[in-house]
């Protein structure tokens, strides 16, 4: 009599989960265990994955999930030099939404080509995509990739190799294409392990990336690890492309047949000040800022409304993580606001979509009231606590 091994009675139960009606909700304590082998641990590697889910109601169609991808040393546990991802310093606050689901690298770091790590890491990224497509309480066509410095790179990787059409955005903040992922022009990834004494680093099977997929990246002129203009990283030990020409490579790819764009739209003012370059409306964009290694407040600003899915039933803003709430949203003239006692004395501000601040002010109490009357009919951001990016769109009527 033939028996079924484990592997593929673990394989079915996953495949024909949803017709038995087995239903599981993903919750903060849930606990998804991705383990992967490779020849220097050949015992394994089972990734912490923290879990961050928004309060409230489930809206129709289930919660949209954004995968952070920490950079390299970061990782997601509290012992780490750096901020993890889930934390308000980091994008704790900027994707309210939705559900955010931190996994933590091997070593601290993603696999690229000389990281520390070998691991499989775009295998556990598209065995974590294929699990959360299976909680009742996740939108399955809208897994989002976000990432960050190395994490950024494997966001990079995801977009090239994976093919999982629930993936619709792919947000890589400074790190822009190298060489490795894209040259003699064709995108490429690796056949076996990145060995960086080889050509490309191993880079040698020609990938065709999903086109479905909007992609927004975030580069800064005065980084000192990626170099926007492009060339080779010593610290990185990779050469990346021009971060404006990779943005139009990936247009391209997707259907734009214009030059690269030389001009673009200015957002914001000051050392806060950035350009977006968008292509084929919004479907790929590329924000120059000058904030060195990371995502100012107005680029983390742009990932919020590019994201795009705070989505409010009761004409209430909520942001779950920091409890705030705002109402009436949308409003003809008085937003009333009410915070968590923490923020209490927080400088708030108020945005266009532009970026240009247009008034400002303090949080007196637990409950205030801002009166918005004098503003235009459209859409406006309301920035709390200033660099901690408690962000969330408001409606004038």
């Amino acid at each position: 009599m033939k028996t079924l091994n484990i592997t593929k009675l673990l394989f079915i139960a996953l495949i024909y989960y949803p017709i038995f009606g087995f239903s599981q909700v993903l919750t903060n304590n849930t606990s998804i265990s991705i383990t992967k082998t490779w020849t220097s641990q050949p015992s394994g590697y089972t990734y912490p994955i923290n879990i961050l889910v928004p309060q409230g109601a489930v809206p129709q169609g289930g919660f949209p999930v954004c995968i952070l991808l920490h950079g390299n040393g970061s990782g997601n546990l509290s012992n780490l030099a750096g901020p993890p991802m889930l934390s308000q310093q980091q994008f704790g606050s900027v994707l309210p939404c939705h559900i955010l689901v931190a996994p933590t690298g091997y070593q601290n770091s993603w696999n690229i080509c000389a990281e520390n790590s070998d691991a499989p890491d775009v295998e556990m990224i598209d065995d974590l995509v294929n699990i959360l497509q299976t909680y009742t309480n996740v939108d399955t066509n809208k897994i989002r990739i976000l990432g960050t410095s190395n994490g950024a790179g494997l966001a990079n990787r995801v977009f090239i190799e994976n093919t999982n059409a629930g993936i619709d955005i792919i947000c890589s903040v400074v790190s822009h294409l190298n060489d490795f992922q894209y040259h003699s022009g064709d995108f490429y990834k690796p056949s076996g392990v990145s060995v960086p004494s080889s050509s490309y680093c191993g880079y040698d099977v020609v990938s065709n990336p999903l086109s479905s997929r909007k992609y927004l990246s975030i580069s800064n002129t005065n980084d000192n690890l990626i170099p926007y203009n492009g060339g080779f990283s010593p610290n990185i030990g990779a050469t990346f492309l021009p971060a404006e020409t990779a943005a139009h490579i990936i247009a391209t790819h997707k259907g734009y047949t214009g030059s690269i764009l030389t001009s673009g739209t200015t957002i914001g003012t000051g050392s806060l000040e950035i350009t977006e370059y968008s292509y084929l409306f919004g479907d790929v964009v590329h924000l120059k800022g000058s904030a060195q290694h990371q995502a100012n407040p107005t680029q983390k600003n742009y990932i919020t409304d590019y994201f795009s899915d705070c989505v409010t039933n009761l004409g209430i803003e909520e942001n779950p993580v920091v409890k705030i709430s705002v109402h009436p949203n949308p409003t003809n003239d008085i937003l009333n606001i009410k915070v968590d006692t923490s923020l209490s004395g927080a400088d708030y501000e108020i945005y266009d979509n532009l970026g240009r601040s247009l008034f400002a002010g303090k949080i007196k109490s637990e409950n205030t009231s801002i009166d918005i009357s004098l503003l235009s009919k459209g859409i406006y951001y309301l920035s709390i606590g200033g660099y901690l990016k408690n962000v969330m769109k408001i409606v004038k009527q």
